[in-house]
Parts: C-alpha cells; structure tokens; sequence
C-alpha cells in the first residue's frame, strides 16, 4: 500500500495509541474491504481507494473518537470503514442527499454497510448546508469530520468552517479529493492548521 505511513506515525504519537502490527492490520482491512467490493461489483459510485479506505479505518482506530460526522455516503464503504474501527460506544452521523450519483446503477445510500454495524449509526438525509448545522447543534463536540460531499471551493468551505467551531480540541478532519479546489488548503491556512497528504487525494487536518 501506497499509505503515508509517517502521517500513521503522527497519529500514533498524537493520540498515544498503537495499532500493534501494521502489515497484519493492513490484511486485516483488506479482507473486509474485500468483502464489500464483492458487494459493488466493479460498479463506480467513485467510492473512496484501497488505500484511502486502509488510512480512514487506521484514523478512527488510532484516535478513536466519541463522534464522527461524515458528509457524502454513496455505497457505504467509507462508512463501512469508520463503523468497524469505532468504538461500540461511539457514534458515526452521515449525511447524504439521498440520490443517485456516479456511474452505476441506482442503489440505496449505504446498501453495502454491515447489518451489524448500523448500531452505532445515524443517516440523516438532506443538503448538508442544511442538516449539518442542525445535527452539530444536536451533539455540541464531535472529535472527527470526513469530508466526501460536494467538492466545489464554496461548499468545502462551507463544511470545513461549519464544522470547526465543534470540534474537540484533539480533533482530525479527512477530505477526500481535496486537491480538487484550495479550499482544504486555505482552511487549514486561516486557521494555522496542518495539512497532510494520505494517499491519492485525500488529505488529514490536524493542529
């Protein structure tokens, strides 16, 4: 895998919570990613890559946070990701619009998500610029924020701005094809914030 492996490193030091074994946790996800492309078969729904998938499921179980707020669903494999690395106790609110998108025949928003992982799941359906305001209202502190939504400057930047007055003092945010505008770039800019690249295009925000 093509990971950016001193970003895990970063992490580990960060939160002070090791993951063991990389090379077996990296099987691990694997076979579980797997399983759930078994599910997409080849389809595109632009879902996210072997190895951004690998990184997202490495964040959550380094930092392990109380709250994620994820924008942007699709099939679910994400979702999926974040959902098998989180703690029982903790909570995974995603936010989509509901309808179809990408190349693929229409599915349902996360029709490849385990049964038994939707326990620690909410799916709250709408426009984001909408939802997301009100649902951070709801919960008042989230520890992590992914970003796979609309990837336009303003809308980026309309969740990245929305979002961070919420977040815990040890948060990560997660943007996925953030080379697409300036908008990761210049938040973490503004807000003297260091930006790293994972793999592909996606990025971590961290201070």
């Amino acid at each position: 895998m093509t990971l950016n492996k001193s970003l895990i490193e970063i992490l580990e030091n960060k939160y002070t919570n090791r993951i063991g074994n990389l090379e077996e946790t990296l099987e691990e996800i694997r076979v579980f990613h797997d399983k759930l492309k078994t599910i997409i078969r080849g389809r595109d729904f632009w879902q996210i890559s072997d190895d951004e998938f690998a990184f997202l499921y490495l964040a959550v179980s380094i930092s392990k946070p109380k709250t994620v707020f994820e924008t942007g669903v699709g099939p679910g494999t994400s979702t999926s990701a974040i959902l098998k690395a989180l703690p029982n106790e903790s909570k995974l609110v995603s936010f989509d619009l509901g309808v179809k998108y990408g190349n693929a025949d229409e599915m349902p928003v996360g029709f490849v998500i385990p049964e038994d992982l939707k326990n620690k799941w909410k799916l709250v359906l709408g426009d984001s610029t909408v939802t997301l305001p009100r649902e951070l209202k709801i919960y008042k502190n989230i520890e992590m924020f992914f970003h796979d939504s609309t990837h336009t400057y303003d809308h980026v930047s309309f969740e990245l701005n929305t979002v961070f007055p919420y977040l815990s003092k040890n948060f990560i945010i997660v943007v996925d094809n953030y080379d697409w505008t300036d908008a990761p770039k210049d938040f973490a800019k503004k807000n003297e914030l260091h930006l790293y690249h994972v793999s592909d295009d996606m990025c971590v925000i961290m201070a």
